[in-house]
């Protein structure tokens, strides 16, 4: 029996190791190494009209299946050109307060609730992709600018949010700070606020300090699987007992049978 359950782990390793590419081991890897245990989506997927498993599998996934079923086979791996952090929600604010958002990012934030990252004009103009996966909620569409317009030794200043918001929240923000204009990823959730000074729209990469928040959750996840795994060899050794358990009564119960056999046969004889 343990020697099933020994199997059992190794399968959610090697699945583990491949996960980097083919799903969200973050997210996955609880319910996957439960419904390889139980051996829920224990079958072959290569054809999906005479899948055995396919419905244990996917009832055994539950709320996570959109996010988990590549893990198993069940459904296509994501495609990695299908990138939403290059999706990002843009709009200008209006009445901006360049004052105001200079002050608070002049220097490091001690509290750590935003990071202020300084650059150069020009190379807010070189990492500005037009309309690459952006939605844009200015009403007002601005000017086009370029880098003569505030001239090329100005510096681009951006301050990122330590903690996920959602787009109301990004937007309030980075008002309240003065910004001129703000950027929120889709995927993460991270807000950038952006100063009057800045050409195109920020950094085209979210650099949140926690966002998505990430401290310890490999550590916990890893935790998860241990204890899954431990309670099934615990389950799997209590009925190991009760069986052996069951034998030994069932052992008596015949040595009793023949003792009281026996002792019918001395009567019948006597």
């Amino acid at each position: 029996m343990r020697n099933k359950i020994f199997l059992a782990c190794a399968i959610v390793l090697g699945v583990c190791v491949s996960w980097a590419v083919c799903c969200d081991e973050g997210v996955c890897v609880s319910i996957v190494s439960k419904c390889l245990l139980i051996k829920s989506c224990d079958c072959d997927m290569t054809s999906l009209k005479n899948c055995t498993c396919c419905k244990d599998c996917q009832l055994c996934l539950s709320k996570l299946y959109t996010e988990c079923c590549s893990c198993v086979g069940l459904c296509p791996k994501p495609d990695p050109d299908d990138d939403l952090q290059d999706g990002s929600t843009i709009e200008d604010l209006h009445d901006p307060i360049p004052e105001l958002f200079n002050v608070l990012t002049e220097q490091e934030d001690i509290e750590k609730r935003w990071t202020t990252f300084i650059l150069p004009v020009h190379f807010d103009v070189l990492a500005h992709k037009s309309n690459h996966g952006i939605l844009d909620l200015s009403k007002d569409k601005r000017q086009e600018v370029t880098k003569d317009t505030y001239g090329a030794d100005l510096n681009c200043t951006v301050a990122f949010m330590s903690q996920c918001y959602s787009l109301r929240k990004c937007k309030e923000s980075c008002k309240s700070m003065g910004a001129a204009r703000y950027r929120w990823f889709h995927e993460q959730g991270c807000c950038q606020c952006i100063g009057d000074t800045c050409i195109s729209y920020g950094l085209n990469s979210p650099k949140c300090l926690q966002c998505p928040p990430q401290e310890d959750e490999a550590e916990n996840q890893l935790e998860e699987v241990n204890k899954l795994i431990e309670n099934t060899v615990d389950e799997e050794e209590d009925l190991d007992e009760e069986f052996d358990e069951d034998e030994d009564e069932l052992d008596e119960e015949e040595e009793e049978e023949e003792e009281d056999r026996g002792i019918n046969e001395l009567k019948s004889v006597g």
